[in-house]
């Protein structure tokens, strides 16, 4: 593919930066509980867009996503990765008057429990692969779009938007009794505070959301908040519960039976003394979108 089809097909993604968080593409962890035949298993894949369960594909001609890393860890932090969906843009296989069809990879695979496995919190979490988009003027005065940082630009006039752009997603797997969960401090990360493996409706479920490991907090600067949505409530009507983030803690009451997701994004400023200096000069904003999602029982 060439560079300029591949910055057209990445326009839809990098066009949400700037939108409120409803309408931004969302990346998110599908995973499909069974214990009805002992110890269990799971169904995992990956969901990208607006709607649970499944919505758009990861190499949507809208706005793709890149997944750089899909992996299960195991209660005593054994690592193993998970077939990654393809993110590269294909033509449909099927043209018609009417519509287009486009073959789906969303990374369905069965993650089936044995009767000797390790007993605890498996996490299954993927993380896209860090974008930098800088769109500018030219030396004549054209606006342009490129996927790099604003250094390695050499026809820039003028800085219109230099962004770096990721998106984290968790989800859990509980056999036995739910651990605490623990930050590692990279990107944005949702932590839940509540076990997730016995959520039943009307439950508060707290939730604690740091940057880089540092606590998040509403501001006159930054407004950071946390939503949360089931198609079983509120996302087939087009809204969502939305909590505060203060101190680094938020809480939602769940409202129905069913799978929810809680996400949230942030933007911060690169300074040359801050806390991300390593992206100074490089690009302006670091923006980051995550999401946990878990099961709600009646």
């Amino acid at each position: 593919m060439n560079k300029l089809r591949k910055i057209i097909l990445m326009i839809g993604a990098m066009a949400t930066l700037g939108s409120s968080h409803l309408l931004a593409h969302s990346l998110w962890i599908n995973s499909f509980e069974s214990f009805a035949h002992q110890p269990g298993y799971t169904t995992v894949g990956l969901g990208w867009g607006h709607s649970l369960p499944i919505d758009d594909i990861m190499n949507s001609p809208n706005g793709q996503v890149i997944v750089e890393t899909f992996t299960l860890t195991s209660p005593s932090g054994h690592i193993t990765k998970l077939a990654i969906p393809t993110s590269e843009p294909k033509e449909p296989t099927q043209k018609g008057d009417n519509f287009d069809i486009y073959s789906a990879d969303i990374g369905f695979q069965k993650i089936a429990l044995k009767k000797e496995s390790e007993k605890g919190v498996y996490t299954i979490e993927a993380k896209s692969k860090p974008t930098f988009y800088t769109q500018y003027l030219d030396t004549k005065d054209r606006e342009r779009l490129a996927l790099t940082t604003k250094d390695t630009i050499k026809d820039i006039k003028k800085v219109l938007m230099s962004v770096k752009y990721e998106a984290f997603a968790k989800s859990y797997l509980t056999l036995g009794k739910w651990q605490d969960q623990k930050a590692t401090g990279n990107g944005l990360e949702i932590i839940p505070k509540t076990d997730l493996s016995n959520v039943r409706v009307g439950d508060l479920v707290e939730f604690e959301v740091l940057f880089y490991g540092k606590p998040l907090h509403v501001s006159a600067s930054s407004m950071d908040y946390i939503t949360a949505s089931s198609n079983t409530f509120g996302q087939n009507d087009g809204f969502a519960l939305m909590s505060y983030i203060q101190e680094g803690k938020a809480q939602i009451r769940v409202q129905s039976a069913g799978t929810w997701m809680v996400s949230c994004s942030h933007r911060d400023t690169v300074t040359k003394e801050g806390e991300l200096k390593e992206l100074f000069g490089k690009v302006d904003f670091v923006f980051n979108g995550a999401s946990v999602t878990f099961n709600v029982k009646e």
